[in-house]
């Protein structure tokens, strides 16, 4: 038995040295699942009894359930811990799952500087399938299914500008996201955006039409 025990203690010390080196390996910042190590022959459940030992050891860090993170860390002013953000996480998650994303409501609005606030509970657009990721620090990442014709857009900023509109409605429109909205709209052509314009809700598509017509 105590043969056995040994060898068992010898063969983790074994597959953790060989999952902590790849961990390393992908640098630090990195957003990884489980699944990244099935390369390496490890039974499943080894690999999260070492990831579960890696997070109480405080050498990477557990984002959800079955999301890891190997955090940057910084040390000139002693912040300690860099979380990434919820765009990171989700497009590791997107990446994985090959789906296709797109923030909306209020996070589409800090995205584009339309709002200082980060939202708690953030909620992306995406083509598979409805769920709700619960992050370490009590926030969630929600993900509503949508059609195909919502990913559709050339801009990645018209993208964002239509669900951010959407969540503020036109009544809710302020001078100063107007001034913001501006800003960001003489940074893009009126050429690029011609095919992007018949996906937008037809107010503000003629709110946008507007804008332009004050900036170019």
């Amino acid at each position: 038995m105590r043969f056995c025990n040994t060898f068992s203690k010898l063969a983790m010390a074994s597959e953790t040295k060989k999952i902590m080196s790849a961990i390393e390996s992908m640098g630090r910042g990195t957003i990884f699942f489980p699944s990244n190590f099935s390369y390496l022959g490890i039974n499943a459940k080894l690999i999260l009894k070492v990831l579960e030992r890696a997070t109480n050891a405080q050498m990477i860090v557990r984002l959800a359930m079955g999301i890891y993170c190997y955090p940057k860390i910084e040390e000139k002013y002693g912040l300690g811990v860099i979380y990434p953000t919820y765009e990171e996480i989700v497009q590791r998650v997107a990446e994985r799952d090959n789906i296709k994303i797109v923030p909306t409501g209020a996070y589409a609005q800090n995205l584009l500087g339309l709002t200082t606030q980060v939202p708690m509970n953030v909620v992306f657009l995406t083509d598979g399938r409805a769920r709700i990721i619960k992050l370490f620090n009590g926030h969630t990442i929600k993900f509503s299914h949508t059609s195909q014709k919502n990913f559709a857009f050339t801009s990645k900023t018209f993208m964002l500008l239509t669900f951010a509109l959407k969540d503020l409605g036109l009544d809710g429109i302020t001078k100063e996201h107007t001034q913001r909205i501006e800003a960001l709209l003489t940074q893009i052509p009126f050429e690029q955006i011609k095919g992007d314009l018949h996906l937008m809700p037809e107010w503000m598509r003629n709110y946008i039409l507007k804008l332009y017509e004050q900036v170019l």
